[in-house]
């Protein structure tokens, strides 16, 4: 929550259509990103790119689902967060708003959920990456 308040007071969210938040050991390709997210303008949603659910390693939310979250904080707040974590949290305050999910199962390549394969030419990132060179190594095949 206090990372979606940074944002919130940041403001850099609103020069964008989507905001990403990611995790440091995600391997993220801002063209195919770009790309995807275009696609997914035609109404308020985030995109669940796990089983149908919005998974924490990368999150893409619209910008107009960020300002319905920020107008209605205090009743996400009123759920019982404690034992989420912060992707279920946000995905199921955001949906209890009237924000919808758009599943796009190609979006990450999650060894923890469908597996990431860095070489497969459409997804816009690859995760978990923790070790360096590991990372460099997905970077790379990815890009080529």
């Amino acid at each position: 929550m206090n990372m979606w308040e940074a944002v919130r007071w940041d403001l850099r969210y609103k020069c964008c259509d989507w905001t990403v938040k990611a995790d440091p050991d995600a391997v993220l390709l801002p063209d195919r990103m770009r790309g995807a997210l275009s696609h997914k303008m035609s109404w308020l949603n985030f995109v669940a790119t796990c089983k149908g659910t919005l998974y924490g390693a990368v999150e893409a939310i619209q910008t107009k689902a960020l300002d319905k979250y920020f107008w209605n904080e205090a009743q996400c707040r009123n759920m019982p967060w404690q034992s989420w974590g912060e992707d279920v949290w946000i995905s199921r305050c955001l949906m209890s708003l009237g924000v919808y999910s758009a599943f796009d199962g190609a979006f990450v390549g999650d060894n923890l959920c469908n597996g990431a394969n860095c070489g497969n030419g459409y997804s816009s990132g690859f995760h978990p990456f923790k070790d360096p060179n590991a990372w460099m190594q997905c970077y790379n095949q990815a890009v080529r």
